[in-house]
């Protein structure tokens, strides 16, 4: 039962949060009334959940012996060795496996987008997230297919402004949780490499331009978004532009977490644990269907 509980906890449901992207075509299709579509999105949430959850585990044994050497990672059940390797990992395989077998039966497209998924972050774990840049560009095309599969479960064609804001706010965080990782790191160039090999290639001036760069192309994105014509045309409202300021903040309110409190290296614990951003996501959310109602 003990070993049930880690693996439960190694899944890292608190990170799950991430994988909301795939409701994003939901609500600005104005098929959120749709309960046939609201069902499909939940139960692809869910399944996508396992995918990613597995993919975790699998990633925690790879790097066993530099998360041993982390201050917060030390503590997860398979570097702290409460979990063996062996049995996560066979764990991660059958529950991958069984949710692609649930997928693939669920939505042919769901399926192929996950084998993709699946796929990067593979090549990610192994040897793409040692090289720089490239490591946080991967991480973003992950969020782009979350929301792509959100997509094809409610069978839309997706707007390429969702998927490049998607891209842009996931490097954003990308570079930010760089950022942090690299600020909390002891100076000492033996525990930067012993801990993340990419992060020697970092330095905190090169990401803050980074930063600033994603910050500014991500707002231009989304207010390009609510203001252009065939967007306000097909969702039959000339109204988002008041969604904007709920934009800013949470962008703004997140880099104050970063600079000021020194939090943002893990998106996950901000949503959960900062309620000035929480409730203006929830509230972003709700004016945006209020607008398109």
């Amino acid at each position: 039962m003990e070993k049930v509980i880690f693996f439960i906890i190694s899944l890292r449901p608190k990170q799950w949060v991430k994988n909301a992207f795939i409701f994003a075509p939901l609500i600005f299709s104005l098929k959120f009334l749709i309960f046939e579509d609201v069902k499909n999105s939940f139960i692809a949430f869910i399944l996508f959940s396992f995918i990613t959850g597995s993919i975790y585990i699998l990633n925690d044994c790879f790097d066993k012996s530099y998360d041993k050497k982390h201050p917060k990672k030390k503590n997860r059940p398979i570097a702290s060795g409460k979990l063996s390797v062996t049995f996560a990992a066979l764990a991660a395989i059958f529950i991958s496996l069984l949710s692609l077998f649930i997928t693939f039966n669920f939505n042919k497209n769901f399926f192929y987008i996950s084998i993709i998924y699946i796929f990067v972050n593979i090549l990610y774990t192994v040897y793409l997230k040692k090289v720089v840049i490239l490591d946080v560009f991967l991480i973003a095309i992950g969020f782009v297919l979350r929301v792509v599969i959100g997509g094809v479960i409610i069978k839309i064609e997706l707007s390429p402004w969702i998927l490049i804001i998607t891209f842009l706010l996931s490097m954003f965080l990308g570079f930010i949780k760089r950022r942090q990782e690299l600020v909390r790191i002891n100076s000492s160039e033996s525990k930067v490499i012993e801990q993340r090999i990419t992060l020697k290639k970092y330095n905190v001036p090169f990401l803050d331009q980074l930063i600033s760069i994603t910050t500014a192309t991500t707002l231009i994105s989304y207010i390009s978004y609510v203001l252009n014509p065939q967007v306000q045309e097909r969702l039959n409202t000339k109204q988002l532009y008041f969604t904007i300021p709920f934009v800013i903040f949470g962008i703004f309110r997140y880099l104050y977490l970063t600079y000021t409190k020194d939090e943002g290296e893990s998106p996950e614990e901000v949503i959960f644990t900062d309620l000035p951003f929480t409730l203006n996501i929830v509230i972003w959310v709700f004016v945006f269907i209020f607008l398109l109602l």
